[in-house]
């Protein structure tokens, strides 16, 4: 787990260790997912534990369901945020769990070139607060959105927690940026990561 680790700190640490890092290109957030016609068997999971950061009073994820398929993941979150707000979703994928030195993986194992971790945008939009449905998607192979790592190598094994950050009421000139970027309104107002969803390998 995070153990309230922030994604600011972890792109912070990635940028002071020299470890090439890019933000991810502004993208229309992808609401309805789509998945290949080829895509196989898919394994749906509820979350195997839900980690409340605490940073956000009143915010807090209620549940997540991961839906597998060979190419693809797709999670839906019910959370509760506080009005207005804008939000972003992001994938910590664990590509090598087993590599882990704690199971769940935790904060130190994205550290661990042996684990093949990567973070990736997953989703994002402008929130009304109170009852809140997100959407994250995130395609094997795909990099496009990647602050680090090589994005999903294999959609059935990974280990994956999305992470629920909150970018506080829109800003008039920088909407795109606060549902798009990690530090996105940060300069201007707090953001916080409220809480995480866990998915382990299915067994």
């Amino acid at each position: 787990m995070y153990h309230r680790s922030s994604l600011a700190l972890i792109f912070a640490s990635f940028a002071l260790v020299g470890c090439e890092s890019s933000l991810p290109t502004a993208a229309e957030e992808d609401t309805s997912p789509t998945f290949s016609q080829n895509a196989g068997p898919a394994v749906s999971q509820s979350a195997h534990a839900i980690e409340d950061f605490g940073t956000v009073p009143g915010a807090v994820i209620h549940s997540a369901t991961l839906l597998r398929t060979k190419n693809n993941v797709t999670v839906r979150m019910e959370a509760w945020a506080p009005p207005p707000n804008t939000a972003t979703m992001w994938a910590a994928i664990f590509n090598v769990p087993g590599e882990c030195a704690q199971q769940p993986c935790g904060f130190d194992d994205l550290f661990n070139p042996d684990v093949d971790a990567s973070l990736v945008r997953a989703g994002g939009r402008v929130i009304g607060g109170g009852p809140v449905t997100m959407t994250g998607h995130v395609r094997k192979g795909d990099t496009s959105e990647a602050l680090f790592g090589p994005g999903l190598m294999d959609a059935m094994t990974a280990e994956i927690h999305f992470v629920f950050r909150l970018h506080g009421p829109q800003i008039p000139t920088m909407v795109d940026n606060q549902i798009h970027y990690v530090e996105g309104g940060c300069s201007v107002q707090p953001c916080n990561d409220a809480g995480a969803a866990i998915f382990q390998p299915p067994m």
